[in-house]
């Protein structure tokens, strides 16, 4: 079985979730509150604070089925409103939201299973680090999230290549080495880097030119090609390098 198949079966979407909501409580109570005014570069249109209504405002979003209007792309629209409604609300208010809106979030992951689970993973563990890159702390690095939020992240590229009939790519994450696409293709490439690093650079979390850095072999530039055209709207991939 593989690591990612035996992730699948054995680890519990909503507790992996939890962590990181609670790291990133810890990351917004031990700053500043001046730092909560930060710009965060990988949200440009957003302060750490915003970032954070956000996170609090998708699971009320959702427990509540409050869901995208059909037509808002990259869910732009949704998730200002998310921040706007939060607008005057104290740090303290934010985290008692989350507190409260949490537990039945994550019963929800749990239920929907694992391919739910791990793409709300990925989603929290991006904002939690994009936070930190902004106040320049240390990586949200933990294995088994990065791990999980990988789970997502790949899964969406091997379906982008499949659709696309593009070919086979091999992603060497760290230790972990996932082969994507479809021999229905021409293209091949590999792609090898630590498992943070391939993470953000296929989450929309690094530029271009920052993707190229990593250690590639084969057709890096239609691969590329697939990638941006995967991201668009607040999630297309970032035009100058995001340093954290």
């Amino acid at each position: 079985m593989s690591d990612a198949a035996q992730r699948q079966a054995t680890v519990d979407a909503g507790d992996v979730y939890e962590a990181v909501r609670q790291r990133f409580i810890a990351t917004v109570r031990g700053v500043p509150a001046d730092a909560l005014l930060t710009m965060v570069p990988a949200a440009p249109e957003w302060r750490v604070r915003d970032v954070l209504a956000h996170a609090v405002g998708l699971p009320a979003d959702l427990n509540a089925q409050r869901f995208p209007a059909a037509g808002d792309e990259g869910a732009s629209a949704w998730t200002a409103r998310q921040v706007a409604a939060r607008a005057g609300t104290t740090i303290d208010e934010l985290v008692a939201e989350w507190d409260r809106e949490a537990p039945g979030f994550e019963d929800g992951l749990r239920l929907f299973g694992y391919g739910e689970g791990c793409h709300f993973v990925a989603d929290l563990h991006a904002h939690h680090q994009d936070v930190r890159g902004a106040l320049r702390l240390p990586a949200d690095d933990h294995a088994l999230t990065v791990a999980v939020a990988l789970d997502h992240y790949l899964g969406f590229l091997h379906q982008m290549l499949c659709d696309a009939s593009w070919g086979v790519v091999a992603v060497h994450a760290g230790a972990e080495v996932r082969v994507l696409g479809t021999e229905a293709g021409a293209n091949r490439a590999q792609v090898a880097g630590t498992a943070f690093e391939v993470l953000r650079s296929f989450s929309a979390r690094r530029s271009p030119a920052q993707i190229r850095g990593l250690r590639w072999r084969g057709d890096v530039e239609p691969l590329l090609a697939v990638l941006q055209s995967g991201f668009s709207g607040g999630y297309a991939l970032p035009p100058v390098d995001l340093v954290e």
